[in-house]
């Protein structure tokens, strides 16, 4: 008899169930009876691709089955992987407790971390002070100096030909698209290093003494450091002024022309764009120059 009771043949039914915690708790109890944890009640956790649970004292993320259209098997890996060198060089990120596959329905691979309690980061910086931002932007400064190191645990992949071929290209005006598919194959991707890749207001945690946590390394990737732009300034600091200022400190025209490269190489540079103009209220986008004035106006204070 199935575990796992649902029926998934597409994403649409993968989006369905995945935050249902009745559906993955015998599944979720199997798991910890493999790795001789404690069971008590699942209860739900920001939700994000996978379903993703807390159990007591420990988190239990439980990844999408290929029936759903995609294959979990990169994504597993690459959290796995990322998140233990984190956690090696002394990045704040609950360590790994378990993970493996259980072959039942549908193969789930599973992961189980460490719970941190601790705020998100989106919602703590909304209602912090000034001071507390800056404290904030140093110590996220520091943590990425320790984070972007050349590291042999994730393999190379070909980003350039992966943003050419990135289908979230398609909801940009068709000029903004091409401006961004020729400034892509300028760019010059050297000195790869390890990335989160996806530090968004969800993926830091910000803990009671003011300290962060880093979670979810699914998206990491080998790649330069100017990667990590994107997520941080659209989506963490939301392209509030202030947080950008902080962050870019005195070079802010070399930090607006890494953030376009950015944008044009990441997984989501489409998407932080998107958001970007609709959360401005602002006209759609249809050149990087576009988006150049609009982040020199916030840099400028002139918001």
């Amino acid at each position: 008899m199935s575990l796992f009771t649902e029926t998934v043949e597409n994403w649409r039914d993968w989006a369905r169930v995945f935050q249902n915690k009745a559906a993955f708790t015998p599944l979720a109890r199997e798991i910890f009876r493999r790795e001789g944890l404690p069971w008590t009640e699942l209860s739900p956790l920001t939700p994000g691709t996978n379903g993703v649970f807390r159990c007591g004292d420990v988190v239990v993320k439980i990844f999408f089955p290929r029936e759903s259209g995609l294959d979990p098997t990169a994504d597993y890996h690459t959290e796995l992987a990322a998140a233990r060198q984190g956690d090696a060089w002394g990045i704040p990120t609950p360590p790994v407790l378990g993970h493996g596959m259980v072959k039942d329905r549908y193969d789930f691979y599973y992961l189980l971390t460490a719970y941190s309690p601790g705020k998100e980061a989106g919602d703590w910086l909304a209602g912090s002070s000034g001071k507390q931002q800056e404290h904030f932007v140093e110590q996220l400064q520091t943590l990425l100096a320790r984070l972007h190191r050349p590291t042999g645990v994730l393999s190379p992949r070909d980003l350039r030909q992966e943003a050419r071929e990135n289908p979230r290209l398609k909801k940009l005006a068709p000029s903004l698209r091409e401006e961004m598919l020729a400034r892509l194959e300028g760019l010059e991707l050297k000195g790869l290093v390890l990335t989160h890749g996806d530090l968004t207001g969800e993926n830091l945690l910000v803990q009671e003494d003011g300290s962060l946590v880093v979670i979810d390394w699914a998206d990491a990737h080998l790649a330069p450091a100017w990667y990590e732009l994107g997520p941080l300034a659209f989506e963490l600091f939301q392209g509030q002024g202030e947080l950008l200022r902080l962050f870019a400190g005195a070079d802010q025209e070399a930090f607006v022309e890494r953030l376009l490269d950015c944008c044009c190489l990441h997984d989501f540079g489409a998407d932080f764009l998107w958001n970007f103009w609709q959360r401005e209220g602002a006209p759609e986008f249809g050149s990087l120059e576009e988006v150049r004035k609009l982040l020199e106006k916030k840099l400028a204070g002139a918001e």
